[in-house]
C-alpha cells in the first residue's frame, strides 16, 4: 500500500498525490517554462545539504530575475517543518523523503514582463527509492549525446535533452544513462542528465569539468570535492575531460542526490579500465557513505 505523503502548494499542505499547479494564474511558468527548483532529500530524518540546495535555489532565481516566493529562512523553516509533518504522519515507516522545491511564474498575465509579484511555491515530496544495490557493485554504462542545457549554471525545470537522449542513444546503447558532450565541440564531456561525471587516470588523479558555466554546481559534486580536499593521496583536477581521454580511463563515477557515488565502467563503446569499479571509486563511495552516516 502505498503511505500518504505531504506536499505543499502555494500556501498550504496538500496531499502529495493531490499536488497541482493552476494554470491562468501561472501562465509564466505552464506556457513560458519560467520556472526553477532543487531537489533535496533527507538523511536520518534531516535534510541534507540544505544550504547548499538554498544557495543554488537563490542564486539560479537572482540569475533569471524571478522574486522568490519566500525570505530564504522562512522557506528553511517551512521545509523542516513539512518534513516533520510528514515523519509524524508516517510513524517514521518512509526511510527517507525527496523534496522538490519549485518556484514557478511571477510574470505579468501572458507577457513576459515581471509582475512585480513573487513566484509560486510548491513543495513536492516523495519516498526516496534508492538505485539499486546491483548498480553499485557492477558498475553502469553510459551513452553520449550533444547537448548543453540552455543556462547550465542555473537548475531549470527543463529536461528536453535527456528526453530526447533517452528516445535515441540510450536505448541504442542498451545504456544506464546519457551523458552530454558539449554540441560546440563534441569531444568535451560536460555532465549527465541529472549528474556530475568524473574520471579517474591511471596515476590516480581525479578528474572533473570545472564550473565554467557550461555545468550545473550540483550539491553532491560539492560534497564530494570536499571529501577529497586535502588528502595526499588522492589529487583532483578541475579540467575539461575530453572524450578520447575516456579510452585512457582506469575509472570513471557519478555523483548525483539520489545515487550518492556510483561507479561508472562504459560510455557508448567504450569500456572504462577493467570494465568493473575500481579501487579509487570505492575509496570515494567509502568516504561518502561515511559522511552520510554522520551527518
Amino acid at each position: 500500500m502505498k503511505k500518504q505523503l505531504l506536499s505543499y502548494g502555494r500556501d498550504r499542505y496538500v496531499a502529495t498525490e493531490d499536488l497541482a499547479m493552476p494554470f491562468l494564474d501561472d501562465i509564466g511558468g505552464t506556457l513560458r517554462g519560467y520556472r526553477i527548483f532543487t531537489a533535496c532529500k533527507t538523511t536520518h530524518g534531516k535534510i541534507f545539504r540544505l544550504d547548499d540546495h538554498l544557495d543554488r535555489l537563490y542564486y539560479s532565481a537572482a540569475a533569471l530575475y524571478m522574486k522568490p516566493p519566500r525570505e530564504r529562512e522562512a522557506l528553511k523553516a517551512l521545509l523542516e517543518e513539512l518534513v516533520a509533518k510528514n515523519r509524524q504522519l508516517t510513524e517514521k515507516t518512509v526511510t527517507e523523503l525527496v523534496l522538490d522545491i519549485i518556484f514557478s511564474g511571477g510574470l505579468q498575465g501572458n507577457t513576459f514582463q515581471q509582475s512585480g509579484n513573487p513566484s509560486h511555491l510548491y513543495i513536492a515530496v516523495q519516498e526516496l527509492e534508492p538505485a539499486p544495490s546491483e548498480l553499485y557493485r557492477s558498475g553502469v554504462v553510459l551513452a553520449s549525446y550533444p547537448h548543453q542545457r540552455m543556462c547550465a549554471d542555473v537548475k531549470l525545470l527543463n529536461y528536453i535533452g535527456a528526453v530526447l537522449a533517452n528516445q535515441t542513444v540510450v536505448p541504442l546503447k542498451r545504456a544506464y544513462d546519457v551523458v552530454f558532450v558539449s554540441p560546440d565541440d563534441t569531444a568535451v564531456v560536460l555532465e549527465g542528465s541529472t549528474f556530475t561525471v568524473f574520471f579517474v587516470t591511471y596515476n590516480g588523479e581525479i578528474l572533473t569539468h570545472p564550473l565554467d558555466g557550461r555545468i550545473l554546481d550540483s550539491v553532491t559534486r560539492r560534497v564530494v570535492l570536499e571529501l577529497l580536499a586535502g588528502r595526499s593521496e588522492i589529487k583532483v583536477r578541475e579540467v575539461p575531460v575530453r572524450l578520447e581521454m575516456v579510452k585512457s580511463a582506469s575509472e570513471a563515477f557519478l555523483v548525483s542526490t539520489t545515487r550518492n557515488v556510483l561507479p561508472v565502467i562504459g560510455i557508448d563503446d567504450i569500456q572504462i579500465g577493467h570494465g568493473r569499479p575500481g579501487n579509487v571509486t570505492r575509496r570515494v563511495m567509502d568516504l561518502f557513505e561515511e559522511y552520510v552516516r554522520t551527518y
